[in-house]
């Protein structure tokens, strides 16, 4: 019997594209993305392409697995009898109770020597969702009263300049990009990083939008620019003040906006001085 089932892909990534899997026989065949998508307009990227080669890869990992030998390359980890077990032989398949208390007892000796804070739990999003993603393990090492940190370790500084500047964690949405005029892609190499943004880029250039690429390394972005910026590495700051220097002395900015939502614009006026275009050149 064959059947076609939606669902969206579980990776660590904001995009939740759509995906249509083909399963014949209670097996998955196929896996394509989903042209109903809105956003991502079924087009999956090459890692997810390729899912069903590594579900069913017969180098899988189906069952706990127990290290019998030293870590290290099969060189460094001789048996002494002058074998060197390769990396399938440092492993052995055990029960998943025996592997349930491996890992409790080890956590109880770790606790009893040095204090349960001695567990750091270090991880991110990995596959997304409610219970996987914030909920059952922060639970779980909160019972144990494990260490606590900032799980997210890169986004958390996006997310904070998001709430400086507009006062909550919110981005522009996708669609929206292809009403834009001028786009201006600092650092972002939209094309190999963003596919899924990348159409309403063109949808809006197809409409006479022009596309800015400022970045020290000429991507697959910048190729595809109507104006490439090679900066060198480290002036993104003298560009940004030197901009901010014209869009301030020419007056071009949102005087009412500036004074009602905005702190510290006269002490930056006085700073952008020091960044005349000359300057920055």
């Amino acid at each position: 019997m064959k059947r076609v089932v939606h669902a969206a892909c579980p990776h660590d990534c904001p995009d939740a594209c759509g995906v249509l899997i083909t399963i014949q026989d209670g097996r998955a065949t196929k896996i394509q993305g989903d042209p109903g998508h809105l956003v991502t307009r079924g087009f999956l990227c090459a890692k997810v392409a390729k899912y069903l080669d590594r579900v069913y890869s017969p180098d899988r990992v189906l069952y706990p697995m127990k290290r019998v030998a030293p870590k290290g390359p099969p060189e460094l980890t001789s048996t002494g009898a002058g074998e060197m077990p390769g990396h399938a032989a440092a492993f052995e398949r055990i029960a998943w109770g025996e592997a349930v208390d491996e890992i409790s007892h080890k956590f109880r000796q770790i606790i009893a020597d040095y204090g349960p804070e001695a567990i750091l739990p270090y991880s991110y999003g990995g596959t997304l969702g409610a219970l996987n993603g914030a909920s059952m393990d922060r639970r779980f090492f909160h019972r144990l009263g494990a260490s606590q940190l900032e799980r997210t370790i890169c986004s958390s500084a996006g997310e904070e300049g998001l709430k400086s500047v507009i006062g909550a964690n919110l981005g522009t949405e996708p669609e929206q990009f292809a009403h834009s005029r001028y786009v201006i892609a600092w650092g972002a190499n939209i094309h190999g990083n963003n596919v899924h943004l990348w159409p309403f880029i063109e949808e809006a250039r197809h409409k006479g939008a022009k596309l800015v690429v400022i970045d020290p390394y000429r991507t697959r972005t910048a190729k595809c620019a109507d104006w490439y910026l090679p900066i060198n590495p480290g002036t993104d700051a003298a560009l940004a003040l030197g901009m901010m220097g014209v869009i301030i002395g020419e007056k071009l900015y949102d005087a009412d906006y500036v004074s009602r939502y905005t702190v510290g614009f006269e002490e930056l006026k006085a700073r952008v001085r020091d960044y005349p275009p000359e300057k920055c050149a």
